[in-house]
């Protein structure tokens, strides 16, 4: 009351300081004046503004004369006259701050928001929220929401999409206000509806009216002049959904306790239509049902309802058709889609599982907004904002996407329409028709025995460092694995397999424009010295070809891997739903359906085509010793890893690589050897031999490309299996010098034979080990 209430005093004052001002002006000019203030005062904002305008033409425009044009523009219908409202209030805070409606500032923002003046919005909002009585909780909370939404759109303003947004021609957008526009699947027949001035006040004494118009799509493309569907009804009428085939449409039909309910009309001929027939008790209730949208199987419909029982305001439900052509008992979408503000025009795509719908609260950066979800693992997942442009801070509503998800078809009321809202179509582009992803199909596997091995896979960008979310761990009975990768980047893909240390394999994925799948094998082997794991190798194969189908599979997995691998269907939606519910259930699902559809074991790993490259490394764990582990931080968790191994640029180092291009060492260097000998029964290395085993050190410390073979020996005296255990404790003893002078295992092949096989040795020449170069190259 205290804000109508100084709105009221300040316009007395402001309509006397106007006739002070224009005392000395003509009679006409105060004529005018009074009859413009005389409107003002009833609210008729409409006929008072052009007086005003008129007036400020010929005069000196004062504060009060700003304050009212500047409300007349506010309370203007189109938005795009309400804009104009801000050059005049701008003028009264800026002139007089003490004598306007405490609420003027706030007007200002909110005309700010609309004007795409975000930054002014959100600084005039602050400003006032400050000025506001702090235990006015109400209203705080009020405008923190708004600052929200203010906030929303400045980010989504900063990360638009190049998308471009196109109106319609020939008659569909006007003067008026077109919306909802509702769009068979072969894009032939569209219907929407047009509200505007009653020009028949002898039938109906409403000063507006609602019509349904369709335009019907020629062989050209073209779109023909639209055409009113009657419909013998003395309330209003609309649009609300239409079957895929664009036979049967469902239209909205008002009452008289401002209610409406869903009615149904069919296509009867050409360009004919029937007479509406209200769909069944249950659908329709005593409340509002606005609008609905039936599934491509025509088994669910989902519609619109304020009915009792809700989140709050308009809410989403849905019904599904049983066996003798009834609705069941419609049951609300749940809050994840519906909130406590009003949730509407749903349309659900021919896919069958992507949902779009309007909402003006979740994250709306202004009015109404366009919101799509994804059900998967029988859940909603949580509905996504379709960002600027396709959403503004004006009123953006019913989307209709085609089902080869080309086009996308929506009403708005943003700047730059022809007149209240306008339909408008948006040509998708590539990169959201065809998905440009690429899906890697992998398995990792004992590279022996050629069972899974237990595994987790983390994934990072390696530019920006951020962790990748559509990874799944191995299924641990078949070592398969899924990830999906965004293109234009490089990954780096940390695997922790069970008995291994963690390694990485980098993963280059170039720009494309289509989806793109790459099958993986990897095989791990550990590297044992005298039964002692000393490291690991690590083998990858790539094949970057789609397989061919295999054994005959179920019909149903067909359907739904084409869905999955269809333009239409947002694969990174399903994974982050997938992954953010934890639902083990819906992936591993998904997972199989990936592999029945197109099998690993369908590739030809070894078949020496130029598509498949193989690429494997050899990690000794005492060259990790040395700081040569690799941190990678993956979210806030460090995890030290085996040097990264580049697949691409190793594959084609090893299949270039030949004997002739290893360097040449001198054959007298080569020949040089040593031969150790032991005490019998004795493995300890006599410190005399540290001499002569310098020389070999000395040698490998100049030539990087040479390796030693160790050799240990013992005398035929003893049983066999005493023989080999002592000539292999020989050999780990020599091992152990070098390896402790600084000579790594992987330049070391080292190997107990048991009994000497030369008879024409002493049992003393027996007891032996032999130490002799070899070029590694050449192994």
């Amino acid at each position: 009351m205290r804000n109508i209430y100084f709105s009221i005093l300040f316009l007395g004052l402001v309509v006397g300081c106007n006739y002070a001002v224009l005392g000395q002006k003509s009679g006409d000019v105060k004529k005018k004046l009074d009859k413009a203030d005389k409107y003002f005062r009833v609210r008729n904002y409409e006929n008072a503004l052009p007086i005003y305008l008129e007036i400020a033409k010929s005069t000196e425009i004062d504060i009060g004369l700003n304050y009212k044009i500047g409300i007349c523009y506010h309370e203007a219908e189109q938005l795009s006259e309400r804009v104009q409202s801000i050059p005049y209030l701008e003028k009264v805070i800026d002139g007089d701050k003490k004598n306007y409606p405490e609420d003027l500032s706030l007007k200002l923002a909110r005309m700010y928001h609309k004007n795409n003046q975000i930054d002014e919005a959100i600084a005039t909002l602050e400003s006032y929220k400050k000025s506001v009585d702090p235990y006015n909780k109400k209203l705080h909370k009020q405008l923190s929401s708004e600052l929200k939404i203010y906030k929303n759109a400045l980010f989504a303003l900063g990360s638009s999409k190049d998308l471009e947004i196109s109106t319609f021609d020939n008659g569909i957008n006007s003067q008026y206000t077109e919306y909802n526009p509702v769009v068979s699947t072969d894009q032939t027949v569209m219907a929407y509806t047009v509200l505007k001035p009653n020009d028949d006040k002898l039938t109906s004494s409403q000063k507006y009216i609602e019509e349904i118009h369709v335009s019907y799509r020629n062989i050209g493309g073209k779109w023909s002049v639209p055409q009113v569907i009657p419909i013998n009804s003395k309330f209003n009428v609309g649009t609300a959904g239409i079957s895929p085939d664009g036979e049967n449409m469902l239209i909205f039909v008002g009452s008289s306790n401002n209610t409406g309910s869903i009615y149904r009309i069919k296509r009867d001929g050409t360009n004919a239509w029937s007479q509406p027939i209200p769909l069944e008790r249950g659908i329709n209730s005593d409340y509002l049902e606005s609008t609905a949208s039936i599934s491509a199987d025509g088994k669910t419909l989902y519609f619109a309802s304020n009915r009792p029982g809700g989140y709050g305001g308009m809410d989403l439900y849905k019904s599904e058709k049983n066996k003798d052509g009834s609705w069941n008992k419609p049951q609300n979408l749940g809050p994840v889609i519906n909130s406590k503000y009003d949730e509407d025009a749903p349309y659900i795509h021919p896919d069958g599982k992507t949902l779009f719908f309007t909402s003006n609260g979740m994250n709306s950066i202004g009015g109404n907004d366009i919101f799509k979800t994804v059900y998967i693992g029988k859940k909603w997942q949580e509905p996504k904002n379709m960002g600027y442009p396709i959403n503004t801070t004006a009123d953006d509503n019913y989307f209709t996407l085609t089902a080869d998800g080309s086009v996308g078809y929506f009403s708005s009321n943003r700047l730059g329409g022809k007149g209240g809202q306008d339909i408008y179509y948006i040509d998708m582009p590539e990169s959201e028709r065809n998905i440009p992803l690429t899906m890697i199909k992998g398995r990792i596997l004992d590279g022996e025995t050629l069972k899974p091995i237990p595994t987790r896979i983390k994934v990072i960008n390696k530019k920006t460092l951020e962790k990748i979310d559509y990874v799944y761990n191995p299924n641990a009975k078949t070592g398969n694995y899924l990830i999906i990768f965004p293109p234009g980047e490089n990954y780096d893909m940390i695997i922790e397999s069970e008995g291994y240390l963690p390694y990485t394999i980098n993963i280059n994925v170039p720009n494309q424009n289509n989806f793109y799948e790459l099958y993986q094998k990897i095989f791990l082997k550990p590297i044992t010295q005298f039964g002692v794991v000393v490291g690991q190798e690590v083998e990858v194969k790539n094949a970057f070809f789609d397989t061919g189908q295999g054994d005959p599979i179920e019909p149903r997995k067909v359907n739904e891997a084409m869905l999955v691998n269809n333009d239409s269907l947002d694969l990174y939606d399903i994974m982050d739903g997938i992954i953010s519910s934890s639902d083990t259930t819906a992936f591993e699902y998904l997972l199989d359906l990936m592999y029945t559809m197109n099998p690993i074991d369908a590739v030809d790993f070894d078949g020496g085509d130029e598509k498949i490259e193989s690429a494997s490394r050899v990690y000794y764990y005492d060259e990790t010793d040395k700081g040569k582990l690799e941190a990678k931080k993956v979210g806030g968790k460090t995890i030290y890893s085996l040097p990264t191994l580049y697949v691409t640029e190793l594959a084609e180092a090893q299949k270039n690589k030949t004997k002739t291009d290893a360097p040449k060492v001198d054959e007298q260097v080569m020949s040089l050897k040593s031969v150790v000998y032991f005490d019998v029964d004795k493995s300890g290395l006599k410190d005399s031999y540290h001499n002569e085993l310098e020389k070999i050190l000395a040698t490998l410390k100049e030539y990087e490309q040479l390796g030693i073979e160790i050799s240990g020996y013992a005398s035929s005296d003893g049983d066999e299996q005493h023989n080999r255990e002592l000539s292999d404790k020989r050999a780990i003893s020599v091992l152990d010098y070098f390896n402790k002078k600084g000579v790594v295992r992987r330049r070391i092949v080292a190997k107990g034979y048991g009994a000497s096989g030369d008879h024409n040795l002493s049992n003393e020449e027996a007891r032996r080990v032999e130490v002799r170069l070899v070029d590694l190259n050449n192994l």
